[in-house]
């Protein structure tokens, strides 16, 4: 496994097949660290309608745009091509409620 253990909350650039992109992760550091992957979201640039499973970025971010919490997978660690920052805890708290949207939780 890779030496590099992701964090929840913080985002890495990866290309899962569409070029490089930001991704959040979400799943939970115990998991993060026992596990050779992790659960991200998406974050996007692209306007998006306002829906529940969409957590829009304050200024105070690392990053501009939309998590999209409807976009759920797995990242390996060795797909993780940069640490770009993590988000707050009040955005974090935003995205926790959009998942349990998402899953229906």
């Amino acid at each position: 496994m890779s030496e590099i253990v992701p964090l929840r909350g913080r985002v890495y650039r990866a290309d899962l097949g569409a070029g490089p992109k930001p991704w959040l992760v979400v799943s939970n550091n115990a998991r993060n660290r026992a596990l050779n992957d992790v659960l991200v979201v998406r974050i996007t640039t692209s306007v998006k309608p306002p829906l529940a499973s969409i957590v829009e970025l304050g200024p105070d971010e690392p990053l501009v745009g939309r998590v999209l919490c409807d976009d759920l997978g797995p990242l390996y660690r060795d797909e993780i091509m940069g640490d770009l920052g993590a988000l707050s805890n009040q955005t974090m708290v935003k995205v926790a409620t959009a998942l349990r949207h998402v899953l229906a939780l």
